[in-house]
């Protein structure tokens, strides 16, 4: 199977503000000219911002404007991505659960277009590509994450210290036809400065991944090279709301072991309960998003 492939930046008098790049081959050039964008989407977008009408907002401004069936935008950190705005055309938690297995099934790992936006988004200009769905991850990955997905695009850019990624997709029929595209790339400055606004102002708490999920946790603590991999185990699981039985269990260790283990980790951290366990999570959770 050919390699995945990137091409930028486009020429014109687009390319100081928007680099595409489109991965999967053939490599395209896509020329973004000028393209109105739907007032009213925009302004009830806007105007959704710190609520919980966002992502419904959001994916309706794409709907607008290429025809979009669901979107999922990414906070990307040192630790990997987290989901934190979802949006199903048919009103559904589809993309919000396609979101999660995402992430827990590593699936991003293998992304060329969240490795790029993680490793190699070059300035502050936003980041578009496009690519073929039947490329990427496994078979049963796929089947997972994108039933009938007949198209996705990405935008990728930053505001401020955080690193974004909206993953805009197509179902059922045919794909993306040139001008959506364009489209699309007209409103990339707009989406990733809304997205951020909203990321900023949404409570912390309603953080989409931050001990939802044990994968989650587990690979953000072992961000930090302080602990070894069975205290990470551990720390992960107490945060879960795992008891020392079920810690045992689910690592086929003793319960003395588990509570050694977490006696070492809590002398590493220099901490003396969960609650400031949970503290120590949190900073470290929210240093490693902000990278």
């Amino acid at each position: 199977k050919p390699a995945h492939r990137i091409s930028f930046p486009l020429q014109g008098e687009r390319q100081a503000h928007l680099r595409v790049a489109n991965i999967s081959p053939p490599v395209q050039s896509l020329q973004l000219g000028q393209a109105g964008t739907p007032a009213n989407a925009v302004a009830d977008l806007v105007d959704s911002i710190g609520t919980d009408r966002f992502g419904s907002k959001l994916l309706n401004h794409l709907h607008e404007i290429c025809a979009a069936d669901y979107c999922a935008v990414f906070r990307v950190g040192a630790a990997g991505p987290n989901a934190i705005i979802t949006g199903s055309r048919d009103g559904s938690e589809k993309a919000l659960g396609r979101a999660n297995q995402y992430v827990e099934r590593g699936v991003w790992s293998t992304d060329p277009s969240m490795q790029y936006a993680l490793k190699q988004l070059p300035g502050r200009a936003p980041m578009l590509m496009k690519m073929d769905v039947s490329t990427l991850a496994a078979p049963e990955d796929r089947e997972v994450i994108w039933p009938r997905i007949r198209d996705r695009v990405v935008v990728a850019g930053r505001s401020g210290a955080h690193t974004f990624s909206l993953s805009v997709l197509r179902e059922g029929r045919g794909g993306f036809t040139p001008a959506q595209v364009e489209r699309i790339g007209a409103s990339a400055e707009l989406l990733i400065s809304v997205v951020a606004k909203h990321g900023d102002v949404m409570p912390r708490s309603r953080l989409s991944g931050v001990i939802s999920s044990l994968v989650n946790i587990e690979r953000c603590i072992e961000s930090d090279s302080l602990l070894t991999r069975r205290e990470c185990q551990v720390c992960a699981r107490i945060l879960y709301g795992l008891t020392t039985t079920g810690i045992a269990l689910d690592l086929g260790v003793s319960n003395e072991t588990v509570k050694t283990l977490r006696k070492l980790a809590y002398r590493r951290l220099c901490i003396g309960s969960e609650r400031e366990l949970l503290q120590w999570y949190l900073a470290l959770w929210e240093q490693a998003r902000c990278c």
